[in-house]
């Protein structure tokens, strides 16, 4: 029991700030999307200090298949939350959850690549982040032309319609996922 805490002693002090700061913002974008996915009926504090501590533990274990348990459960719950109401929602939630979807995954994808103890240049990390920022905006900037273009042409709302391609994506994207790796296998 006494060498486990100097183990863990050890491993606490050598924790460089670089690793903070990306489990940091794998916190915040996490925290960010799991609140935006609670329905508007079960909204309070419960649910926000809920999805708080979700994301505490996609911060803490990056690597581990929680974050994609808990990024689903957002995405599945944001899906719950509009089921019903598919006409209400804006181009802009949508675009806005999708975002923050992203930015999660891509931060907590780099948290389980950078070790607690190594030393990484900030240009590392703005590269990074610019990188993704740039994939949010150019994904932002062509969905939102489509999402207002279909509205405008068919005079219904087109956020309805691509959320349900944007599920029927995913579901694509998860059989080949699964169909190239059991190949491999």
């Amino acid at each position: 029991m006494n060498g486990y805490f100097e183990r863990v002693l050890t491993a606490v002090s050598r924790i460089t700030p670089a690793t903070l700061l990306v489990r940091g913002a794998v916190f915040v974008f996490t925290t960010a999307c799991l609140v935006m996915a609670i329905p508007s009926f079960l909204f309070g504090p419960r649910p926000i200090l809920a999805a708080a501590v979700l994301a505490l533990v996609v911060a803490l274990a990056p690597g581990s298949r929680i974050v994609t348990v808990v990024l689903l459960l957002a995405a599945v719950g944001w899906g719950a939350a509009w089921l019903g109401r598919l006409a209400e929602i804006s181009p802009l939630e949508l675009v806005a959850f999708g975002s923050l979807l992203y930015l999660a995954h891509s931060s907590a994808t780099l948290a389980a690549l950078i070790p607690y103890d190594a030393v990484v240049t900030p240009e590392v990390l703005v590269r990074w982040f610019v990188r993704a920022l740039a994939i949010v905006a150019a994904s932002a900037v062509i969905s939102l032309a489509l999402l207002v273009g279909i509205s405008a042409l068919a005079g219904f709302n087109g956020a309805a319609i691509a959320s349900l391609l944007g599920l029927a994506a995913a579901v694509a994207l998860v059989t080949v996922g699964v169909r190239l790796v059991r190949t491999r296998g």
